[in-house]
């Protein structure tokens, strides 16, 4: 029994438990025109099964990450296995678009129970000497299991149909769930009077960005102008506002705002959102523009979406080896105009229907975010006492998930008006306009490319010098351990 506790035992079921949630994340991009047109919906509606599963995610990650210090990480983590794997058999034989959506948002909650837990039980079991490898070997699996999705997506979905996509998670589900009972240490703590829970702030973030995805995603169906689209954009902006009122005030807050009033970490907060607001939306966009336009196979259109992920393993360990020699500015920086530049090509290609320049793009994707995440995620963490670097990466994956499901949003209704513009309202149809779609596809990719320049200019903006001026410090172990942000396929991060 002892064997099957040892801090290897137990990377093997939490990074099982991650790879799977990984999987479950990335594989659905491939399968929504399938989905789409065996349900009968149109495009604003599917656009729900990716963006529940997302917003589920944001809204629930940070109050899992809370609570996994007050109720045992070892209780949430199983739970949500079970969660997961009761919501993908259901979702197996659901025929009902709306049951779907729901069921997809219990994905996504059940991912926020087990990602940033799987990190923080390997924190708890590997010694410090190890901790690093045990949190890298996790991370590496995570990004593997990225690029294996989108394959995967399309390999099932051509020889057994959409279903198969939620039906596979369940016997991996189930292994992990039973290896889980059987080698996760039991939950050994005491409650204190400090184990409290800020309900009113978790309540008023999920309703703000239920509010402004909801918004955003009403645009292609109403209308900008709509009296019903301006009144949610801006009941999501009072109630940010009051989360940031409540936040500031509140003994038990979710964030705390107060580490923005540095400017150097206020900008690669900054620099954080800017960069993620089109990790997400670029696949989706890519992958929805081989289906729809150009009419490839959902394996090939999978493969095209792993070459970014594929390309952020490799670069991923340079970080690491640049900041030797430069400062996490500098290393940062770079990453966000490698980013740039990779999705002015990406949208470039859209036009031209040219598989060099997306091939060129999306390796350009995946090294710039490769490069960025870890010296800037150093940045952020670096000059604050142990006691609040928990908070600060609260703050910092608040951001990022919120950033990644509004991108992945505002890309969705581009490309919905744009194909609403030749008379197609859903996903299933292979256009024969392409010309007229793929403008949306090359404006939708603009804009990425648009947000990978604001951060490459917020990322400079922080200052200081461009060469490591001493010994490098490589990124607190706290910014690893609790990574949550949406979709891994991007990074060397969690969901």
């Amino acid at each position: 029994m002892a064997a099957l506790r040892s801090p290897w035992a137990v990377l093997v079921v939490t990074t099982l438990g991650s790879m799977l949630m990984f999987v479950n994340a990335t594989s659905i991009n491939v399968a929504l025109p399938a989905i789409s047109g065996d349900l009968g919906v149109t495009a604003a509606t599917a656009d729900w099964f990716l963006l529940a599963y997302m917003l589920a995610l944001s809204m629930t990650v940070l109050v899992f990450s809370r609570l996994s210090d007050m109720v045992g990480r070892r209780r949430l983590y199983l739970a949500g296995l079970v969660l997961m794997i009761a919501a993908s058999l259901i979702a197996s034989v659901v025929v009902d678009p709306i049951t779907l959506i729901v069921l997809r948002a219990l994905q996504g909650v059940a991912a926020a129970s087990i990602i940033p837990n799987a990190n923080a039980i390997i924190s708890d079991t590997f010694p410090p000497t190890m901790l690093t490898l045990g949190l890298s070997i996790n991370i590496m699996a995570a990004s593997a299991a990225s690029i294996v999705g989108p394959v995967l997506g399309g390999v099932l979905l051509e020889s057994m149909g959409w279903r198969s996509l939620f039906l596979v998670n369940v016997p991996f589900g189930v292994l992990a769930l039973i290896l889980g009972m059987l080698i996760l240490p039991k939950d050994h703590r005491s409650r204190s009077a400090g184990d409290r829970f800020d309900v009113v702030g978790a309540v008023l973030v999920a309703a703000a960005l239920a509010a402004l995805l909801l918004g955003v995603n009403r645009v292609s169906v109403w209308g900008l102008d709509d009296p019903r689209v301006l009144t949610l954009f801006a009941l999501a902006l009072v109630l940010g506002m009051i989360f940031a009122v409540v936040e500031r005030r509140t003994t038990v807050a979710l964030i705390d705002t107060s580490i923005l009033i540095e400017r150097a970490r206020a900008l690669a907060l900054t620099s954080a959102f800017l960069m993620a607001f089109p990790q997400s939306a670029v696949l989706v966009l890519v992958v929805l523009h081989q289906q729809l336009v150009l009419g490839v196979s959902s394996v090939q259109a999978g493969l095209i979406a792993a070459v970014t992920a594929a390309a952020l393993v490799v670069t991923s360990p340079m970080a690491g080896v640049l900041a030797r020699r430069f400062s996490s500015r500098t290393v940062s920086s770079t990453g966000c105009a490698l980013s740039a530049v990779g999705y002015g090509l990406t949208a470039a290609s859209f036009g031209q229907a040219s598989s060099g320049l997306l091939i060129a793009g999306l390796l350009l994707v995946g090294a710039g975010n490769g490069v960025f995440t870890a010296p800037n995620t150093a940045a952020i963490m670096t000059g604050l006492p142990v006691s609040r670097r928990g908070i600060a990466n609260g703050v910092r994956s608040l951001l990022f998930n919120g950033a990644q499901t509004t991108g992945t949003a505002v890309a969705l209704v581009l490309v919905t008006a744009g194909l609403a513009a030749v008379g197609i309202d859903g996903y299933d149809t292979v256009v024969s306009n392409r010309a007229a779609v793929a403008s949306a596809f090359v404006a939708a990719g603009l804009l990425l490319a648009a947000f990978g320049i604001a951060a490459t200019v917020a990322s400079i903006s922080r200052g200081g010098s461009w060469l490591a001026l001493a010994r490098p410090v490589g990124p607190p172990t706290t910014a690893v351990q609790r990574e949550t942000t949406p979709t891994p396929a991007l990074r060397g991060e969690g969901l």
